[in-house]
């Protein structure tokens, strides 16, 4: 299977949490079900239409802050509410994303993003993304030890053990249907900081130098 490695920017970037109501909380990375949108919207996926794909992420940004956004609440027929909420926003996010699927998946997912015309976003509808680099990935290497994670990362829990210094995520990746309804699938991962690698175990490193964490999406 082929990799697809991104490196996106975002000025701004609020990657919500479920059930944040009153205060809108953000992850400090895109959880995977977030990435999965934003892939499939590149190829065109219709609403049933699911490409199975693995993904690595990892980032940094500068600073979060608070902004004020205006909820509106549908109680009854007719009758809507709305209130001041309080939003978290990350500042100046820069994303490394690798992505493995089918060669047919990749190569479409590649040509939309070199030679599409829209404007791609990721997070919120007003969370823009700019895309730096895309490219195909020919080499990886297996790394045991001794290596210095470059960026912020989720960690599929499979790849660390119990002594890494991390905070705990339940992240949605996919969904199913049932009752009308989404039934997120969820995987807990650990976000690690940059420089804290201590006791992960084996990973992939890419031709660039950048560490791949796969997170299985099937």
């Amino acid at each position: 299977m082929k990799i697809l490695k991104l490196k996106l920017f975002q000025e701004t970037a609020c990657y919500k949490k479920p059930f944040a109501f009153k205060v809108a909380e953000t992850y400090p990375l895109p959880p995977y079900s977030t990435i999965i949108g934003m892939f499939h919207k590149i190829l065109g996926a219709g609403p049933n239409e699911y490409h199975p794909m693995d993904i690595s992420v990892q980032g940094e940004y500068e600073s979060i802050f608070s902004n004020y956004q205006n909820l509106r609440t549908f109680k009854e027929k007719d009758v809507v509410t709305a209130m001041p909420r309080n939003v978290h926003q990350l500042l100046n996010v820069n994303l490394v994303i690798h992505m493995q699927s089918d060669d047919e998946t990749v190569d479409k997912i590649y040509q939309n993003i070199v030679h599409g015309k829209e404007t791609f976003t990721l997070g919120r509808n007003e969370d823009l993304v700019r895309v730096d680099e895309v490219k195909m990935i020919t080499e990886t290497k297996k790394v045991y030890d001794k290596f210095i994670n470059h960026y912020d990362a989720y960690i599929p829990l499979e790849l660390t053990d119990e002594e890494v210094y991390g905070i705990n995520y339940r992240l949605n990746t996919v969904y199913t249907i049932k009752n009308e309804l989404r039934q997120w699938h969820k995987v807990d991962v650990k976000y690690i900081e940059k420089h804290t690698n201590e006791s992960l175990l084996e990973v992939l490193q890419d031709e660039e130098g950048d560490f791949i964490y796969w997170f299985e999406c099937r």
